[in-house]
């Protein structure tokens, strides 16, 4: 992959524009209800945050139906990386947050697993990896969740990034970590976040194609050019390869 591509709202194109960082939001608010969901404990998607794209190059009918308001949004084309790269401590490293976000004493937040680089979604009927078992001795073993996802939706072609983010008690010694954690988990109480911004890679979002729907209207464009003119001017306006082949 050389470039991932985001189907998306005018408004959220906005955003992303103004902000230079991408949203993640919380997998139980994804479209797809059973993602995050273990055979043995239950859901833990309240704790997960991903960022979907699609690694397809060609436009989709579908896409554009299923992400943009009546084939009236955008797909936004971002070479890789699209987000810088951080070292966490001596062990860990190309994670997309610095080590002063990872740990957020507070808001009582703690972030686990955001590793740098795309997860390609795995498609099956497979039971036992839709749902897989995560308690082993030592705890959970979450990097199995939020990664595959049932055939139905192979259309989408789909790579993501994916953190976790945990509340935690920081009047816990740090010395006792998993204590000031664990209890959360177990009563499933969820982080006082829904969504987490990431910064993007400037040089990607210099590089950035933003694709305009195929029905778009003329005031739409406009709306896209004025917001790239004053936010991203080095971007590109490209109009949809569907244009004109559907009413």
């Amino acid at each position: 992959m050389e470039s991932l591509y985001h189907y998306s709202s005018i408004n959220k194109l906005a955003l992303i524009l103004e902000s230079k960082k991408i949203r993640f939001n919380r997998l139980d608010y994804v479209n797809d209800p059973h993602e995050g969901v273990s055979c043995d404990f239950g859901s833990m998607a309240i704790y997960m945050f991903v960022s979907c794209w699609t690694k397809n190059k060609e436009e989709n009918f579908a896409l554009w139906n299923m992400y943009t308001d009546k084939m009236r949004g955008v797909r936004i084309e971002i070479p890789l990386p699209i987000f810088n790269s951080y070292k966490i401590g001596k062990v860990e490293s190309n994670f997309f947050v610095s080590e002063d976000d990872y740990l957020d004493d507070n808001n009582g937040l703690f972030i686990l697993s955001a590793k740098n680089y795309p997860i390609s979604i795995d498609y099956t009927d497979d039971e036992s990896k839709l749902f897989p078992e995560i308690r082993t001795k030592i705890g959970l073993k979450t990097s199995s969740l939020g990664i595959t996802k049932r055939k139905i939706w192979q259309i989408e072609d789909e790579v993501r990034y994916k953190m976790e983010i945990y509340p935690f008690d920081p009047k816990v010694p740090k010395n006792n970590f998993p204590e000031a954690y664990e209890k959360f988990i177990e009563k499933r109480i969820p982080p006082k976040i829904d969504y987490y911004d990431v910064s993007l890679n400037n040089d990607s979002f210099e590089k950035m194609k933003i694709i305009i729907g195929p029905k778009m209207e003329p005031g739409d464009k406009q709306i896209i050019e004025s917001l790239v003119a004053r936010y991203n001017p080095k971007a590109q306006i490209i109009e949809s390869s569907l244009k004109g082949n559907i009413r």
